[in-house]
């Protein structure tokens, strides 16, 4: 059981936020571009984050989908003074040196330091670096693969995996424009397809290099829904503080209004280029669409993997939380962060029991709660049959916000109640295991 009880308080653009721990915050505020009065307007999820909000709102769609066509093959693109048309990214193919020299030459043009990272005859990684204007050793990584599937050309791999490249270089494009507190990596890694080996490359010299990681997210095959419910997956494991970055993106979809569905796996597959960063003991979250949630993309590793079967509004919202994730990090940690001056505010003469976060979950949930004054307070768990089976808390709390971790490891999967009670109040919500 972790319950926080103690918040730190911070003043932001004339607004209060509350951080879910005592991690450190930025020595000084960003510097915000003016325009984000106007690029929020009417425009700001309820308890959102305003620079966050206007970081989100500079997501582009058409620049997205530019990326994923020249990537995909679908258009051809200048490089390094010649035009291509790019058939294929699989790994021995001649043309996944031309995607990587596409990466390159679009994070460069950014203004940021690039860098090429060779590691044997055929495999290649790039990526930018955004040096931390506060802490420059703490990293945080934004990371994809570029290479495909099938070996025979054509192999457009839109969903597999341009769709996260052109996230990764999307985020880049919007945070490359301001200063960041925490440094900020954008990572795109070969050979995924027959590894990993680029990001398994990438992570080794980075831990023995000593790098500071603090948290990689790993994005891959994000452009099909064919239901239109807006599923995606979240995989996470307990290595480092990954649960707990599982939790802030299920936290961030929600705070933003992006219309998606979460689904948080736990213990999550060691697919894509997650294992890469576990086995070093870092950080490292997924996301990608609901492939083992039952919506799983017919078109992948085959030379049909195109743009024109994306569920581009899925595709979109899906970007904007990929940015909202990485701004978030790259401004303050792995943190929750409640804005106290709308109608969330949680400090008020009210008592309130917010609705846990992931739901559904996997093993490990976040229960949220507001007491507008001193009390005993209870927190229990019952299943379905109304039995008592955790009892959280049972002592005298005070008045604020408080934060609660209900780990359900040893429970079976199904629907559970919890119960928060003091003098004078009493609430019961849902919230379903899924094992």
């Amino acid at each position: 059981m972790n319950h926080y009880f103690t918040a730190i308080l911070f003043t932001f653009l004339g607004s209060v936020f509350v951080l879910a721990d005592d991690t450190r915050v930025p020595r000084r505020q960003p510097a915000i571009p003016t325009e984000i009065n106007l690029a929020t307007n009417g425009n700001t999820a309820l308890g959102s984050d305003p620079l966050i909000q206007y970081l989100v709102n500079q997501t582009n769609l058409d620049s997205l989908t530019r990326h994923i066509n020249i990537l995909s093959g679908e258009d051809s693109v200048t490089i390094n003074g010649s035009t291509y048309l790019i058939l294929s990214r699989y790994a021995f193919h001649p043309h996944n040196d031309l995607a990587a020299d596409y990466i390159f030459q679009i994070l460069n043009s950014y203004g940021l330091p690039t860098y090429n990272q060779p590691y044997d005859s055929s495999g290649r990684n790039v990526y930018s670096v955004q040096m931390g204007t506060d802490y420059p050793e703490e990293i945080f990584i934004i990371g994809a693969h570029y290479d495909d599937k099938p070996a025979q050309p054509p192999a457009p791999g839109a969903d597999d995996n341009a769709s996260g490249v052109a996230m990764v270089l999307e985020a880049a494009r919007i945070l490359s424009q301001i200063p960041t507190p925490y440094t900020v990596i954008y990572a795109l890694w070969d050979e995924e397809e027959i590894g990993p080996r680029g990001s398994a490359y990438y992570a080794q010299q980075a831990y023995f290099a000593g790098e500071d990681i603090l948290g990689v997210l790993v994005l891959d095959v994000l452009g099909w829904d064919s239901n239109n419910d807006g599923l995606f997956e979240i995989h996470t494991r307990p290595i480092a503080n990954s649960v707990e970055l599982a939790d802030l993106i299920y936290y961030l979809e929600d705070e933003y209004n992006l219309g998606l569905l979460p689904v948080i796996f736990n213990p999550g597959y060691a697919s894509s280029d997650l294992p890469a960063f576990w086995s070093w003991g870092y950080t490292a979250v997924l996301n990608m669409q609901a492939g083992h949630s039952g919506d799983y993309n017919p078109f992948n590793h085959t030379s049909n993997d195109k743009i024109s079967h994306f569920n581009l509004t899925y595709y979109y919202a899906l970007s904007k939380l990929a940015v909202a994730t990485i701004s978030h990090l790259s401004f303050y940690n792995i943190n929750i962060i409640v804005n106290l001056e709308n109608e969330h505010n949680l400090l008020t003469a009210d008592f309130v029991l917010k609705q846990n976060y992931p739901n559904p979950f996997n093993s490990t949930t976040t229960i949220e709660f507001n007491l507008p004054h001193p009390a005993y307070t209870s927190l229990k768990i019952y299943n379905t049959l109304g039995q008592d089976v955790s009892t959280l808390i049972a002592e005298n709390l005070p008045a604020g916000n408080n934060i609660c971790r209900w780990d359900a490891q040893e429970l079976p999967g199904g629907i559970y109640f919890y119960r928060l009670e003091t003098k004078g109040f009493t609430r019961v919500k849902k919230m379903l295991l899924i094992k």
